[in-house]
């Protein structure tokens, strides 16, 4: 009990300090040294630099930037746009087809971002324009393109896995696996989900493509839709690591924007490193913070304290699974994902393994579970993003992403109580 109270008073000063205004890793870190400075030399003060350090000493982690900046080379490369005119064709003239398009262009571009933030301003700033000049009521284009955006973190490759297998040593290639069915679940969700809305409201539609221009969208879109496989198929076919993987996506990023689609050029290049650099700088310095605060928790056992503790309640994995989700929605209503990777997944590692819950399973619930923080108030990043893309009250775009939330919560149900959907394609091509 006495190490579930210290535990509680570093995350009462980390919360006092972030939302007092300071960025997240100030706050980590200086809520770690209230800690130490508390427990009167019982830690070392010298643990807060060496383990800031540590928190960061991983090749792996060089596969964010690279994935970030892969996203941002699509968007301004003349990939995204192509995506976008591929996937009007092919469902813009089903009634709400823009929303239809938006789901799928996200789709698409999540296999190469791995960022909700990125997937939202990409497809955003092309799609919500186009839906307020077709008639659809502005915070509607917007909580679409927010709902939509959700799949990146899931959907490989994600930046968001990549975070949790480092700190839970789980296997990146089976976590990116792992995400493929219940990211394609969660495109099929929101696409029924848009679809009921578009009949009951009496969305809009176009005009069906002709099988001309259907094909010419598809040509075009093809060296696009192909990037995700690459990736993908490099790391599980063992040719690449996930960094490798990344460095790949840019290359080939930059390639087909400066010689295919001639739409880039090396000033715009080095624009876009900088400010994507920028980006995962920000993730990265979180990361480095955590280091310290994982260090903590280890060293004073929390999660397994927390597993003897639920352990005298219930042996039930099921009902622990419930509880997991549900603190974890709670998390994500409060602070972005990274924050809730690096400070809770310690925590969850030894109670998963107290009850013999899969942690590539647990990847994916957590991930999905903050994923659909982002859409509901008061935090809600993406949710913001959008709603000022498309110049939105952002009272009325999260009430217009409700149904959008509750497809997603069901998608959340089926993969927590079916973990098959999470472990079978894992488990079907890698092997140990």
């Amino acid at each position: 009990m006495q190490q579930i109270l210290m535990f509680g008073l570093l995350m009462a000063v980390f919360l006092a300090l972030a939302l007092a205004g300071l960025p997240v890793f100030f706050a980590m870190g200086l809520a770690s040294l209230v800690f130490i400075l508390f427990t009167g030399g019982a830690v070392p003060v010298n643990v807060l630099a060496s383990s800031m350090v540590q928190g960061m000493d991983s090749f792996a982690f060089l596969a964010i930037p690279f994935f970030f900046l892969a996203g941002e080379l699509m968007n301004t490369g003349g990939i995204t746009r192509r995506l976008l005119a591929f996937a009007s064709a092919l469902v813009g003239h089903i009634r709400g087809g823009l929303s239809h398009v938006a789901i799928l262009a996200s789709m698409v571009f999540s296999g190469v971002s791995g960022s909700a933030v990125a997937d939202a301003s990409a497809i955003g700033s092309s799609v919500i324009p186009a839906m307020k000049e077709q008639g659809y009521p502005p915070a509607y284009a917007a909580a679409v393109v927010a709902a939509a955006s959700t799949m990146g973190p899931i959907i490989p490759p994600s930046i968001a896995f990549v975070v949790y297998a480092l700190v839970s040593e789980v296997s990146i290639g089976k976590l990116f696996l792992a995400g493929a069915v219940p990211g394609l679940l969660m495109a099929v969700y929101l696409l029924a989900t848009a679809a009921w809305l578009a009949r009951r409201r009496d969305f809009p539609y176009t005009e069906r493509a002709s099988m001309r221009r259907l094909l010419a969208a598809g040509r075009d879109a093809l060296p696009a839709l192909a990037m995700p496989f690459i990736i993908l198929g490099g790391i599980v076919g063992g040719v690449t690591t996930p960094t490798e993987a990344g460095v790949a996506a840019v290359l080939y990023a930059i390639l087909v924007g400066l010689f295919l689609y001639r739409e880039l050029d090396w000033r715009g290049i080095l624009k876009i490193t900088r400010e994507s650099m920028i980006s995962s700088g920000m993730i990265l310095l979180t990361i480095a913070a955590s280091g310290i605060f994982s260090w903590l928790v280890a060293n004073l056992a929390i999660g397994d304290t927390l597993a003897k503790t639920l352990l005298a309640l219930t042996d039930s994995r099921w009902i622990m699974l419930v509880l997991i989700n549900i603190a974890l929605l709670l998390w994500g209503l409060a602070l972005e994902p990274a924050v809730a990777l690096v400070t809770l997944v310690p925590v969850l590692v030894p109670l998963a393994n107290a009850y013999q819950i899969d942690l590539v399973h647990l990847g994916v619930i957590v991930v999905l579970n903050l994923m659909i923080g982002q859409l509901t108030p008061p935090s809600g990043v993406i949710t913001f993003l959008t709603a000022q893309i498309a110049g939105a009250p952002l009272h009325q775009v999260f009430r217009e992403a409700l149904p959008f939330t509750l497809a997603l919560i069901g998608v959340l149900l089926l993969v927590t109580f079916l973990p098959g959907l999470a472990l079978w394609l894992p488990g079907v091509l890698i092997r140990g």
